[in-house]
C-alpha cells in the first residue's frame, strides 16, 4: 500500500513525474490540499529565514525592569530590540484576591492604573519580580500557581524612539485590563490600539483566570504581541513579490478569508478568494493573469437564463465583471473591491429569486465560501466551494463544466478541500459526490451523515486524502472511514473519532494518522497490503497529555501532523508542538512555540493556530496565524533554526483594521516558499 503520490510541482504537460515508482510514470499526476496530502516536498530547497517588519517596530525596545534614561545599544541589558512584537521580559505581581462579580475594569489595587514597579518592589504585601519568556504567553498559571478568585498584574517597559499608534494581538481567557501610561485603553475584544509617546511607555496588564467550564481545568494568562500602525514604511528581506488579493472581508467572523492555499502548475499559481473567484498568478513575478468567478450565476441553466430575475442579476454580474477586470489589469481600487463584496451579496439574492429551492442562501461558512484548495491534474483546475458550485478549467482559465449540488448548511460550514482520485473530483458536504473529473457528470454520491441538524453526527471539517490499497484506489475521510473511489462504497468506518473532526487524515508509509478533536491523542493504523472486504486496521492509540500548557478553550489538534523518520509532528491550536516516536508510541517532547498566536472567539477559520506543519529541504516549517513561523530541525531534541515575522495590516481603516492572518498550508516550489495570507500571497526566496 502507498499514499497516491504526486507531482509536487506539476509541469506543463501532465506525464512530468518526480517520484521513483516507475508504475505510476505514466499516469496523471495530481496535487491538491498539501501537495499530495503528506505536506512533504522532498525535492525543494526553501529559504530558511525571510521577514516583513515596520520600521516604527523595530525601533521599540522593552525591560523588564523600571528604565534609567535612554536605552544603550541593541543587545544591552537595558533595552532589548522586538521587531517580532513580542516583549519578553515583564515584571509579574500575584495572587491579588479578587472576587468573581467584580468588573475588572474597576480598580482592585488603590491607584493600580499609576503603578510603575520596580524589581523586587512591594505591592500589597507582594513582591513584583522580574520573569523572562520564551514565547508571548504570560502564563500565570506557571509564573504564579493554581488560578484562584484572584488577578495577576504584568508591567513592561518599552521605548519607542518617535510616537506613533500601534497595534496589540491580546489573546486571554478570563477578563483583562490594558493601561498604557496611567490611562486605561478602551476595550475592544481581541485587540488593542496603543499610542506610544517618544521615549519609555509603561505597559500594564490586569489579567483573571479564566473558567473552568470546557474541561474543568481554569487557565490563567495573556498573550500580547505588538505590530506597527497602518501607516510607514517596511524593511523587508528574502521576499521576492506580494501580491494583493481581492477577497478580505471586514466581518472578524464568518467569512475566513485566505484558507486556500495556491497551487502550482507549471510557471503558474491558482488559488480561490472570496467569495466564488479563481486567480491565476505568474510565479516568476506575481502578476495576476486572470480570474474567473464560479457562482449560481455562471452555473445557471438555459431554462433560468430566460427567466426576468436572472436578466437582473445579469446586470449585477456585469458590474462585478468590471471591477474584477480592473484587479487583473492591476487598478482595481479599495472602494471597488469593497462594492463588489456587496455587489457579490445582491447577486446571490437575486440567484435566489430565480429558484428559491436550487439557489438558497446559506449561512457563510467559517472559512469562507471559498476557502478551499483546488485540485489539478496538470492538465486542468477543479474548484469546489462550499455554495455546492463545482467547476473545472483548463490552465488558460477557459471553463470545461460548471455545476450546482446544494446540501443544508452545518455548524460551522463545509470546510473540506475537495479531491481528486481515479478520474475522479471528490467533494464532501453532508454526502461525498464524485464527479467524472471529463465531464463532470455526477459518478456516485452516497450519504455520511444525517440531512438533518446543524451538528449530525459524524461530521467532519478535515479534507480527505487519496491512498491506495493493492489496486485499489481509495478515499480516506475525516471521520475515520475509507470508501472505495471507483463506486463510492464504505469499505471501513470507525466514529470513535468523534464528532467534529477538524485536523485531516494522513496517509504516509502504509499508515493512517489521525488526531481527533474530541480527545488528545494520535491515532495510528496500518493500512493492509491487500485489499479484503470489508477491511480491517489494526489500531493503536498514543495519548497526548496537553495538560500543563495553556489552552483557549479546548487543546484541539486542527492542524494535520507531518511524519519524518519515524517521529510524527503534532500541533495544536495554542502552539503546542508534540512530537511522538510512532513505532514505541511514547511522546518524545512537547514544547510551547514561538509563534506569537492570536485566539478568540471571533476570529473564524483563524481562532488559534490550523496550519499543518511541512517538511521541505530535510526542515520543518511551522506557521503562526498572524505572521510568525519558525523552521526546525528534525529530530529527537528541540532545534530552533529561525524565526521569521512577516507584518502587514490588512482592512486599513476600517473597525476590522487588523494584522494580516495565516490559515492556508505553505506550499514549495524549488529554492520558492509560497505563503497565502488573507490579503497577499507570498513569495518567499529568490
Amino acid at each position: 500500500m502507498h499514499v497516491r503520490q504526486s507531482a509536487l510541482i506539476l509541469g506543463a504537460t501532465w506525464t512530468m513525474c518526480f517520484w521513483p515508482f516507475a508504475a505510476m510514470a505514466q499516469q496523471p499526476q495530481t496535487a491538491g490540499w498539501r501537495g499530495d496530502g503528506t505536506g512533504k516536498y522532498p525535492l525543494a530547497e526553501p529559504p530558511l529565514t525571510w521577514s516583513r517588519v515596520s520600521t516604527a517596530m523595530e525601533g521599540l525596545r522593552f525591560l523588564g525592569h523600571k528604565p534609567a534614561g535612554h536605552p544603550p545599544p541593541a543587545g544591552t541589558r537595558s533595552g532589548t530590540p522586538m521587531p517580532d512584537g513580542v516583549v519578553r521580559e515583564w515584571l509579574v505581581l500575584g495572587p491579588v484576591p479578587f472576587p468573581q462579580d467584580v468588573k475588572v475594569e474597576k480598580d482592585t489595587l488603590p491607584g493600580e492604573t499609576e503603578l510603575a514597579p520596580d524589581e523586587d518592589q512591594t505591592t500589597a504585601g507582594l513582591r513584583w519580580k522580574e520573569v523572562t519568556l520564551e514565547t508571548a504567553y504570560l502564563d500565570f498559571a506557571r509564573l504564579i500557581g493554581k488560578p484562584a478568585d484572584a488577578v495577576a498584574y504584568a508591567c513592561a517597559y518599552v521605548y519607542a524612539p518617535a510616537a506613533g499608534l500601534f497595534g496589540m494581538n491580546l489573546t486571554y481567557v478570563g477578563q483583562v485590563r490594558v493601561v498604557l501610561n496611567g490611562k486605561a485603553c478602551p476595550p475592544f475584544g481581541a485587540r488593542f490600539r496603543l499610542g506610544l509617546r517618544q521615549g519609555w511607555n509603561r505597559i500594564l496588564l490586569k489579567v483573571s483566570p479564566g473558567s473552568k467550564e470546557a474541561t474543568g481545568v481554569a487557565d490563567w494568562y495573556a498573550v500580547p504581541v505588538l505590530r506597527g500602525g497602518a501607516a510607514g514604511e517596511y524593511r523587508q528581506s528574502n521576499i521576492a513579490w506580494r501580491t494583493a488579493l481581492p477577497g478580505v472581508m471586514p466581518a472578524f467572523y464568518g467569512g475566513g478569508t485566505g484558507v486556500g492555499a495556491p497551487l502550482i502548475v507549471g510557471q503558474r499559481l491558482y488559488l480561490p478568494s472570496e467569495p466564488h473567484d479563481l486567480v491565476c498568478l505568474r510565479n516568476t513575478d506575481g502578476k495576476v493573469l486572470w480570474l474567473r468567478r464560479s457562482s449560481y450565476f455562471e452555473a445557471a441553466g438555459d431554462e433560468e437564463k430566460d427567466r426576468p430575475a436572472y436578466q437582473e442579476a445579469a446586470a449585477l454580474a456585469a458590474r462585478i465583471d468590471a471591477i474584477n477586470a480592473a484587479f487583473v489589469a492591476g487598478g482595481a481600487s479599495p472602494e471597488q473591491l469593497q462594492e463588489k463584496g456587496e455587489l457579490e451579496k445582491d447577486l446571490l439574492k437575486k440567484m435566489k429569486r430565480v429558484d428559491a429551492e436550487k439557489y438558497a442562501i446559506e449561512p457563510i461558512a467559517d472559512v469562507g465560501f471559498s476557502g478551499f484548495t483546488p485540485a489539478s491534474d496538470g492538465r486542468s483546475i477543479y474548484t469546489w466551494s462550499a455554495s455546492g458550485v463545482t467547476a473545472c478549467y483548463d490552465l488558460d482559465g477557459n471553463r470545461r463544466w460548471i455545476r450546482v449540488d446544494r446540501l443544508p448548511a452545518v455548524e460551522h460550514g463545509f470546510s473540506s478541500s475537495p479531491l481528486l482520485v481515479d478520474g475522479k473530483f471528490v467533494v464532501f458536504m453532508r454526502d461525498l459526490l464524485a464527479f467524472d473529473a471529463a465531464t463532470g457528470k455526477l459518478a456516485w454520491q452516497i450519504p455520511l451523515v444525517g440531512h438533518e441538524g446543524y451538528n449530525p453526527a459524524g461530521f467532519f471539517h478535515g479534507s480527505p486524502v487519496a491512498a491506495t490499497i493493492g489496486k485499489t484506489p481509495v478515499i480516506v475521510l475525516g471521520n475515520d472511514s475509507i470508501v472505495r473511489a471507483g463506486d463510492g462504497k464504505v469499505l471501513y468506518t470507525d466514529r470513535e473519532t468523534g464528532n467534529q473532526a477538524v485536523a485531516s487524515p494522513l496517509v504516509d508509509g502504509g499508515r493512517l494518522f489521525q488526531t481527533p478533536s474530541s480527545r488528545s491523542e494520535l491515532v495510528v493504523q496500518t493500512l493492509p497490503e491487500k485489499f479484503t472486504d470489508p477491511l480491517r486496521l489494526p489500531t493503536r492509540r498514543i495519548a497526548v497529555d496537553l495538560s500543563g500548557f495553556p489552552k483557549h478553550y479546548l487543546p484541539w489538534h486542527l492542524s494535520s501532523p507531518v511524519v519524518h523518520q519515524g517521529l510524527a509532528y503534532l500541533l495544536n491550536n495554542a502552539g503546542v508542538l508534540t512530537v511522538v516516536d510512532v513505532d514505541a508510541g511514547k511522546v518524545v517532547y512537547q514544547k510551547l512555540l514561538d509563534l506569537d498566536p492570536l485566539q478568540a472567539p471571533n476570529e473564524g477559520a483563524a481562532r488559534g493556530v490550523g496550519v499543518s506543519p511541512a517538511l521541505a529541504g530535510g526542515r520543518l516549517y511551522f506557521l503562526g496565524n498572524n505572521g510568525a513561523a519558525l523552521v526546525l530541525a528534525p529530530g529527537r531534541v528541540y532545534r530552533q533554526i529561525a524565526k521569521n515575522k512577516i507584518e502587514s495590516v490588512v482592512m486599513r481603516g476600517h473597525w476590522a483594521e487588523r494584522q494580516e492572518r495565516f490559515m492556508a498550508n505553505p506550499v514549495f516550489d524549488g529554492k520558492r516558499l509560497y505563503l497565502r495570507g488573507e490579503g497577499y500571497l507570498y513569495a518567499i526566496g529568490p
